[in-house]
């Protein structure tokens, strides 16, 4: 089960599987590949930004105190599952007439990459999550126009090419434990036969 820190690890992990199938082309540098927020790019030409985290709600078998796997003395309340919402962005410094070359190059090979991939590969999680070995499972949005604008909020920055993915089976371990109840190891029975008056 993953940590408080399953949040950035899943941007990392996504970020971690963009470097490995963007490079060297479309992009020459996996150092050009990164968490950050659009706006702000820095020397980033591929973006990972997450800018939406929501808890899914459990009213099935998965919510209360359940035996702690790792130690069987205690009870510990049920993970937190959390979906996240992830902006794809990218960015060229180049002149006018390369930049829109570049970035489109780089937003097809990345909704491309993608959406391959149902559930990220294990070799590219990160941290606690590779520890936990829980698939995440990755799809991509449909964006609208207004919702990407009101996902940028900066009138001043003009709109990169971008898209949005879906990561999802995000489980946050809970610190939230108690004593667990003894366990019956065993149980004795005895039987006492009735007579039946009614033959005599």
């Amino acid at each position: 089960m993953a940590d408080y820190t399953a949040i950035y690890e899943a941007g990392e992990s996504v970020v971690n599987y963009l470097k490995s199938v963007m490079t060297p082309e479309p992009i020459a540098k996996k150092e050009h590949i990164g968490l950050c927020e659009p706006q702000s790019p820095g020397d980033f030409q591929l973006t990972v930004w997450i800018y939406n985290i929501q808890q899914v709600r459990d009213t099935g078998t998965g919510t209360g105190f359940h035996l702690d796997p790792d130690d069987p003395s205690i009870e510990r309340f049920a993970p937190m599952e959390l979906t996240l919402n992830m902006l794809v962005s990218s960015h060229s410094k180049a002149t006018a007439m390369q930049k829109y070359t570049d970035e489109y190059r780089v937003i097809g090979r990345a909704m491309q990459a993608l959406r391959d991939i149902p559930t990220l590969p294990s070799e590219f999680l990160s941290g606690t999550l590779a520890e936990s070995k829980d698939p995440i499972t990755l799809a991509v949005l449909k964006l609208g126009s207004e919702e990407m604008s009101r996902i940028w909020n900066n009138s001043e920055k003009t709109v990169c090419p971008s898209f949005g993915i879906e990561v999802s089976k995000i489980f946050i371990r809970s610190e939230r434990t108690r004593t667990a109840a003894p366990r019956v190891a065993s149980a004795e029975f005895s039987v006492r036969h009735k007579t039946d008056f009614t033959k005599r």
